[in-house]
């Protein structure tokens, strides 16, 4: 049980969350008892997809930390998704009929533990090009990428209250993994912004859902994070809730025409 030594902060948290659940409400256009309804394909393909995209995060992390000399860190995201996260995925890989990828995944974790560098970038780029490949099965909508962000979004902030609590770090390999999943996040939104015609409603939409991230670079002045950080979790939630309403706006398509 946590235990406060005075009203202070708990007042704070409430109003932080009430703060939170206005926005999330304001953008989801004002309606609490109308959630919106999502297809069970979709789900699927969402959580699918989301989980590709944790995977993605954690190894562009492990990238990023092994380019910095942060050999260590590196090695604990490269293997993470092979330890937790593949074997989730199994499953939906053979509903798909899909290869998966576990042997570039493994090659690249075994590159990682060498501290080759011409390896590890080549493992890597292998890896990737594979992950795509397993991504490309799914029949990517407007709608469809919006739902993906949104999740990544979420965990992110909630990896992010892991790793910064009360401005001080608690856990630097959540808060590292909440800047991947976020740079995913962004990613698949100006990926998907790109994909569509300059005439295209879609494409404005995606343009500010790319803007509700964009900002949020600042969360992470490094990658290798300060003992303090006055920084708090609720802006990527609150991201997360605009690019909720955001979403409601796209035009009912069944897939990129």
């Amino acid at each position: 049980m946590v235990r406060f030594k005075s009203n202070a902060p708990m007042v704070a948290l409430m109003r932080r969350l009430l703060v939170l659940a206005a926005v999330v409400l304001v953008a989801a256009g004002g309606c609490a008892t109308s959630p919106v309804r999502v297809p069970a394909t979709m789900q699927a393909d969402a959580d699918y997809l989301r989980r590709l995209g944790l995977l993605r995060g954690h190894l562009l992390v492990g990238q990023a930390l092994f380019t910095l000399g942060e050999r260590s860190a590196a090695h604990s995201h490269a293997k993470h998704p092979q330890d937790e996260l593949y074997a989730g995925l199994e499953p939906a890989f053979a509903a798909r009929g899909t290869p998966g990828f576990a042997a570039e995944l493994a090659a690249h974790a075994a590159a990682v533990d060498d501290s080759d560098d011409a390896a590890v970038a080549a493992a890597y780029e292998r890896l990737m090009a594979a992950i795509e490949a397993n991504e490309a099965v799914v029949a990517l909508s407007p709608s469809l990428a919006a739902e993906v962000v949104e999740r990544l979004l979420r965990e992110a902030a909630r990896e992010y209250a892991i790793g910064i609590v009360d401005g001080e770090l608690a856990n630097a390999h959540e808060y590292q993994d909440a800047y991947g999943f976020t740079q995913v996040a962004l990613a698949m939104a100006r990926a998907t912004h790109a994909k569509l015609d300059a005439g295209d409603a879609d494409r404005a939409v995606f343009s500010r859902i790319a803007g509700h991230i964009a900002p949020l670079a600042d969360m992470w002045p490094s990658l290798v994070p300060p003992p303090r950080l006055d920084r708090d979790a609720v802006r990527i939630a609150a991201a997360a809730g605009l690019v909720r309403g955001d979403a409601l706006r796209l035009r009912a398509r069944p897939r990129f025409e």
